[in-house]
């Protein structure tokens, strides 16, 4: 399909743009990782599914053709989108006032139960344990510096 072929090409470039931007961070040695070394495996990844999946394209048109699907599967998901987008943003601002895992939980509970659709219940324990689950990670186990918020509770 056309929008396939198109999908496909746009991920190779961004691919390809995130590939190039990470050799000019240190890239260091399997033992020692520097900054650019997840991302250069992360883009060469991004780089030959890409390319697999715009050569799929190409062979399966070919050989049979498909029947229009729509972009979206119904008339919500373009409003979900933005919602996503806005949380995301939001996330981002939230972390500095609130703290990484309250910020987070926040984050998750949101996306959960308002784009999910999730019972409260569910959505807030799947949000705390996820907040929990992330603190211990980045702060506990990988020693991450957090920002320090303004708000402390």
């Amino acid at each position: 399909m056309k929008s396939d072929r198109i999908s496909g090409i746009v991920i190779f470039v961004i691919g390809a743009a995130v590939c190039l931007t990470s050799l000019s961070y240190p890239i260091g040695t399997l033992q020692k990782p520097g900054g650019g070394f997840f991302p250069l495996l992360a883009s060469i990844l991004l780089l030959g599914l890409s390319a697999v999946f715009t050569f799929q394209s190409f062979a399966t048109g070919k050989a049979k053709k498909l029947s229009a699907v729509s972009f979206f599967v119904d008339n919500k998901t373009p409003r979900r989108i933005l919602w996503g987008i806005a949380a995301l943003i939001g996330y981002r601002y939230l972390i500095p006032i609130i703290g990484f895992a309250p910020a987070t939980a926040v984050f998750i509970f949101f996306l959960s139960r308002f784009l999910e659709g999730h019972s409260w219940l569910r959505s807030i324990l799947f949000s705390v344990a996820t907040a929990i689950s992330a603190y211990y990670l980045f702060q506990v186990v990988l020693k991450i510096a957090m920002p320090i918020p303004l708000l402390k509770f």
